[in-house]
C-alpha cells in the first residue's frame, strides 16, 4: 500500500468521526433545533447530536397537527447531510426568486414549472400556492428517496443514488458517505417529501433529476433552480454544462431562474434570469450579484 494511501486513511476516519454522533431522532430534539441560539450550537457542536433518516419516518407517524409535523420534518431534512449535499430548506426561503417567477407567470395563460433541488419541497410551498395559472409542477431532487434496512438497534442507510450514507448502531449515527452504489433490494424507502405538500397540495412525490444530464420529455415554461447551481457543488465548466442542459427542458422563450441564499447578499438572497432564445440562453434580469452571474453575461449579451 502506498504511503499516500496510508496517510489518507486517518484523515478519512477523522472526517467521518467529526460528522458522526448520537442521533435522538425524536420530536423533543427537533423542537429544540427550531430555536436558533446558544442551545442549538451547544447540542450540535459540543454534544454533537445528529439526525438520521429514521427521524423522517418517525415524524410521519406522529399524531401531531399537520403544520407541526411539517415544521419538524423540515428541520430534520435540514440537519441531514447526504453525501456532501446539504438539504437545508425552509418556508419562504427563496422570496426574491419566487417573486420574479410570479411576475414571469403573470404574462402567461398557463404555467408548467420545473423546480430543481427542492430538498423536501418546503421552500416551494408558497410559490405553488400563489401561482394562479399553474398547470403542472414537477418537483425534483438528487435524493427524493432515502433507503433504510435493519432492526431498531442496527440500521443501514443509503442515499438517493443508493450509496452507503451511514449506519446507526445503538443510537450512534456513523456517517460514512461512500461513493459506490449498491443494491437497495430489501431496503424500505423513505420519502423526503414534506407532509404539508402531499397532504395539502396533493403532490405525490419528488422526482429524481440531475441538472447536468437529465431532461424532461415535455419542456416547461419556467425552471426554478435555487441553491443548486453554485460553486459549492459545481466547477465553472459544469455550471455552463448544467445551464445548457436545462435549456433543453425549456420551451422557446422560457425562463431559467437561478437563485442562492447566502448571508453575503443584501437581504440574504441573489438571483438572475436567463431566457431561452433559440440555442442561446440570454440574461434578462439579475438582482444581488449572484456568485456565478458573470459566467452568463458574455460580451454584453449574456449568452451561454
Amino acid at each position: 500500500m502506498k504511503s499516500g494511501t496510508l496517510a489518507f486513511i486517518p484523515h478519512r476516519i477523522g472526517q467521518m468521526l467529526r460528522k458522526s454522533g448520537p442521533a435522538p431522532d425524536c420530536a423533543l430534539f427537533l423542537r429544540l433545533m427550531l430555536k436558533d441560539g446558544k442551545l442549538k450550537t451547544f447540542l450540535l457542536r459540543f454534544l454533537r447530536l445528529r439526525v438520521s433518516p429514521d427521524a423522517l419516518l418517525r415524524i410521519r407517524r406522529m399524531p401531531l397537527p399537520l403544520e407541526e409535523r411539517a415544521r419538524l420534518f423540515c428541520q430534520a431534512i435540514s440537519l441531514i447531510n447526504v453525501n456532501e449535499t446539504y438539504k437545508t430548506t425552509g418556508r419562504d426561503r427563496t422570496r426574491l426568486a419566487d417573486k420574479a417567477i410570479l411576475k414571469l407567470a403573470a404574462c402567461k395563460d398557463a404555467v408548467r414549472l420545473l423546480d430543481i433541488g427542492v430538498s423536501d419541497g418546503s421552500a416551494s410551498l408558497t410559490l405553488l400556492s400563489d401561482l394562479p395559472n399553474l398547470r403542472e409542477a414537477v418537483l425534483t431532487d438528487l435524493h427524493p428517496l432515502l433507503y433504510a434496512w435493519g432492526p431498531r438497534l442496527f440500521r443501514v442507510f443509503l442515499d438517493g443514488q443508493q450509496r452507503l450514507l451511514g449506519i446507526k448502531l445503538l443510537g450512534l449515527y456513523i456517517i460514512l458517505s461512500f461513493t459506490t452504489p449498491r443494491s437497495a433490494q430489501g431496503f424500505e424507502t423513505i420519502s423526503t417529501l414534506n407532509p404539508l405538500l402531499s397532504e395539502r397540495l396533493g403532490i405525490a412525490a419528488i422526482r429524481p433529476f440531475n441538472a447536468l444530464c437529465d431532461r424532461l420529455s415535455k419542456p416547461v415554461d419556467i425552471i426554478k433552480c435555487a441553491n443548486v447551481l453554485n460553486r459549492a457543488y459545481f466547477s465553472e465548466a459544469d455550471l455552463r454544462t448544467a445551464v445548457a442542459n436545462l435549456a433543453l427542458s425549456l420551451v422557446e422563450a422560457g425562463h431559467l431562474v437561478i437563485s442562492q441564499n447566502n448571508a453575503r447578499y443584501t437581504g440574504g438572497e441573489a438571483y438572475f434570469i436567463l431566457k431561452r432564445q433559440g440555442p442561446d440562453m440570454v440574461l434578462e434580469e439579475e438582482q444581488g450579484g449572484h456568485e456565478v452571474l458573470r459566467l452568463f453575461q458574455g460580451d454584453g449579451e449574456g449568452r451561454t
